[in-house]
């Protein structure tokens, strides 16, 4: 089986292209990128529209609720023995109800029997360093397993 072979949690870089966003985050913003031109919402970050190749844009915040389209448990340390303490974690796909784009992040659960197709989330930052804050999503509502089964996200 092939594991990665870092000492570190792997760590987004920001650029030119998503440092607005980022920084957004670090001030527990979601800000998602919109074209001037044909209104399109569109992550990740880039210099130009996907559907109108629209040059001009600006950054809306996005309440950051969404909904959970696929997801994935990991058991293993496939990305490394620094993500070991967090087994079993989630990855999952989220669509968000304002802009509708679709994100990858965690989803912060103590119990990873919570994560389904269509759990509705809210997005929550977790501070991992001095400059950046990562956006990671919680369940809106976890039913009758009471929100316990949460983790508490450091900011």
């Amino acid at each position: 089986m092939w594991k990665c072979h870092t000492t570190a949690k792997q760590q987004p870089v920001p650029d030119e292209d998503t440092l607005v966003f980022w920084e957004g985050c670090r001030r527990g913003r979601l800000l998602i990128q919109q074209c001037e031109t044909c209104q399109s919402f569109r992550f990740p970050a880039s210099p130009l529209c996907p559907e109108c190749l629209g040059v001009r844009s600006t950054w809306r915040d996005d309440p950051g609720v969404g909904e959970v389209l696929t997801f994935c448990v990991y058991y293993s340390e496939l990305a490394g023995q620094a993500w070991k303490a967090e087994l079993p974690y989630v990855v999952a796909v989220i669509r968000l109800q304002y802009s509708g784009v679709k994100i990858v992040s965690r989803l912060v659960c103590n119990d990873v029997a919570v994560a389904q197709i269509g759990l509705e989330v809210q997005v929550v930052f977790e501070a991992v360093s001095g400059h950046l804050t990562l956006p990671q999503f919680v369940p809106q509502s976890v039913g009758d397993r009471g929100t316990t089964q949460c983790k508490t996200v450091r900011s």
